[in-house]
């Protein structure tokens, strides 16, 4: 067996080694296809998967300081593992209770490199964003995607997993109709002054028998001042 698994390695490095100058021609995710389709159902440590330039380079500048201890889990992935235009490693920890896991995908259909990095109880998703779209991940990560967004993880670095929209689009509704009672309360203290000082400036004139005049704002006159108030 792992005779076989050197064989098809040094069959890889010789064919890819063969196919230089037409690989130079090819796009970006053209390139990464020819790379990783032949790498499927290998090791990714024989096949030196992260040490090729096109991926250490998009890991590096995908990760940051993450790189690292992403990649040490990494190395446990048995192989390279397709599914659809998928291709993906998963650490060997990823099933563990409590343990350190990291989970690498390729998406062929766009490009895309993504990461899922749990480590010191601390989750985080990194995804290039080139594409503008959301990371697509394979079924075999999906269950681990659900139980790490269901656990509080405070920053990590790369971009935290999306909290519920729902929960996103209330802050800033709430935000508001608070400063909106804020105002209101204001006004209406404002209205409650300007009563007070007109009933006292009629308690201090004269009153005559026609008098007509009242010792508080009419409902327009009230309406029209709260107006007045808001738009300053």
């Amino acid at each position: 067996m792992r005779l076989s698994v050197l064989l098809k390695a040094a069959l890889l490095s010789l064919s890819l080694s063969a196919c230089v100058a037409p690989l130079l021609t090819m796009g970006p995710g053209q390139l990464m296809w020819a790379m990783l389709k032949p790498m499927v159902g290998l090791d990714p440590n024989t096949t030196n998967l992260f040490e090729q330039p096109v991926i250490k380079t998009r890991m590096t500048s995908l990760l940051g300081p993450h790189y690292d201890t992403t990649v040490s889990l990494l190395r446990t992935a048995g192989e390279l593992q397709q599914e659809g235009p998928l291709f993906y490693l998963v650490s060997r920890t990823a099933e563990q209770t409590g343990a350190d896991k990291a989970g690498l995908v390729w998406n062929a259909d766009s490009n895309q490199m993504s990461v899922l990095l749990s480590a010191n109880d601390q989750t985080r998703v990194f995804s290039e964003s080139h594409t503008g779209k959301a990371a697509v991940w394979p079924d075999e990560m999906q269950g681990w995607l659900t139980k790490a967004a269901q656990q509080p993880a405070p920053p990590l670095g790369g971009a935290l997993l999306a909290a519920p929209a729902t929960a996103l689009a209330a802050a800033p509704l709430q935000n508001e109709l608070d400063a909106t009672r804020t105002q209101l309360q204001q006004t209406e203290e404002k209205l409650k002054a300007l009563e007070n000082q007109q009933a006292k400036a009629a308690a201090d004139k004269p009153s005559t028998p026609n008098s007509s005049e009242p010792k508080t704002l009419s409902r327009e006159q009230r309406e029209a001042a709260m107006e007045a108030m808001l738009s300053e």
